[in-house]
């Protein structure tokens, strides 16, 4: 018997790295934090989910918020780790 258990992910937040190809090479926009958190830092997308929303809906929103884009097109990477939280540490 061959049995596949999945851990369940939970994320109340979302990272997004934006990629454009430009003569054949992939450029990454990063952005400069204005918030009190990151403040001057270069960072990518990122953002926290509303209540009742997916994942890739967040990626939309914030990328549309963050930098007025959007038409994108969505790939998804492996799971991201988190391991510091300002919060809980």
């Amino acid at each position: 018997m061959n049995i596949k258990i999945e851990t369940p992910i939970h994320s109340n937040g979302i990272a997004v790295v934006l990629l454009k190809k430009i003569n054949g090479i992939y450029n990454v926009l990063l952005m400069k934090r204005a918030t009190k958190i990151l403040k001057d830092m270069w960072c990518y997308i990122g953002g926290s989910l509303e209540h009742g929303e997916q994942a890739w809906q967040a990626f939309l929103r914030e990328v549309k918020e963050e930098t007025g884009i959007t038409k994108v097109t969505l790939y998804s990477s492996n799971t991201f780790d988190q391991i510091y939280s300002p919060l809980e540490n």
